[in-house]
């Protein structure tokens, strides 16, 4: 038992050490930037993409934004590709910076994360520039993307798709891990590793549709589907509908609405956070045990780093994605893989082999 001068003290202890870390763990979540993103197809000349590059790299950096942007000229399939992490004081400032930009870009709109984060979701600012603003193999011109499809808001998009439900001809155009943490009901689901291969299933998947026949396709942002849903106009398929500001603009919709959601599960993001949830619902399992789940983790082996789902109980056996990997970094087996990121998409199976695997 303690003695009355020790319990006073012992008191006096807890009523001031419990306020403070409740204010510490307040101060740890305070929301402090804001992913944003937007795309635009732009017919930008070479010398015009390095001098957007180094005005952003002077002007975003001066504003403290963090994360990814693609710039690429009208050879190929030119414009701007903007991922980034947005200081919460000053999202006007950047907004006005890009409004400057409207003469290249025309008018800009943005697609937001569900929630604000405590921490930037990107490391550092990269800007780089590419031969293709979305890679193919078919040779796509920026000519080619000017018979753009119908581009429906969410809410023509949820309506239409409420009213047709499975009767609905509608694509995933992301790739199948993607699809695997979450979908729309009924959605085809592209079974590729990459946007490359999708365009050629895509042609399988239309080459009996009729040519009438409504098509609705749809992606993370959009600029998949601005690119692709050209290609199937210009193949003479008349009613080509996209999702506007795609999975990322669906979930704001469906946040503010309080719609009920027909987009099940989690959107998978380009960035640190990985996913953003949507609904509730749990539809990937855990590559090794097969256990529901949608925690993503990268293969602890560097020269592996595979992007896959594992559960909490198999994380806490191993932090790789296969007994290899393992043996890998514990130096008993040298790494007998070249890295590949079209392979490290496929993912494992539960006998270590980095083979496919069957997803749901």
């Amino acid at each position: 038992m303690l003695r009355p001068f020790c319990q006073g003290l012992f008191s006096t202890y807890l009523r001031r050490s419990q306020p403070c870390l409740i204010r510490r763990r307040f101060l740890v979540t305070t929301p402090t930037h804001r992913p944003m993103a937007f795309y635009s197809l732009a017919p930008l000349t070479k010398q015009r993409v390095m001098q957007l590059k180094h005005s952003m790299e002077k002007n975003l950096n001066a504003l403290g934004v963090l994360g990814r942007i693609y710039l690429a000229p009208d050879e190929g399939i030119g414009g701007i590709n903007c991922q980034m992490s947005v200081p919460l004081a000053r999202m006007d400032q950047v907004k006005n910076y890009f409004k400057s930009l409207e003469s290249d870009f025309g008018k800009i709109e943005y697609t937001q994360g569900m929630e604000d984060t405590a921490r930037p979701s990107f490391e550092k600012l990269r800007i780089l520039t590419k031969k293709n603003l979305v890679a193919t193999k078919h040779d796509i011109k920026s000519n080619e993307l000017l018979n753009q499809p119908e581009y429906l808001t969410p809410e023509q998009w949820h309506k239409e798709l409420k009213e047709k439900k499975e009767k609905a001809f509608l694509i995933d155009m992301r790739n199948q891990y993607e699809y695997n943490l979450g979908h729309f009901m009924n959605a085809i689901k592209m079974k590729v590793d990459t946007f490359r291969d999708g365009v050629y299933l895509l042609d399988e998947l239309v080459e009996n549709r009729d040519k009438e026949d409504d098509i609705y396709m749809y992606c993370t942002g959009g600029i998949r589907c601005s690119v692709v849903g050209p290609y199937l106009k210009n193949k003479g398929y008349q009613h080509v509908k996209m999702l506007k500001g795609g999975i990322s603009a669906y979930g704001e919709y469906i946040k503010n609405q309080k719609e009920h959601s027909l987009f099940k599960g989690k959107n998978f993001v380009f960035d640190s956070r990985r996913i953003e949830s949507i609904t509730d619902d749990v539809l990937a399992k855990c590559f090794q045990c097969g256990s529901v789940c949608d925690h993503l983790v990268n293969c602890e082996n560097n020269l592996c780093h595979l992007l896959f789902v594992q559960c909490d109980q198999c994380k806490s056996k191993k932090s790789t994605c296969s007994s290899h990997c393992q043996n890998v970094i514990q130096g008993i087996e040298e790494y007998k893989y070249d890295y590949d990121y079209h392979k490290q998409v496929q993912g494992v199976q539960s006998n270590g082999d980095h083979e496919p695997i069957t997803f749901i």
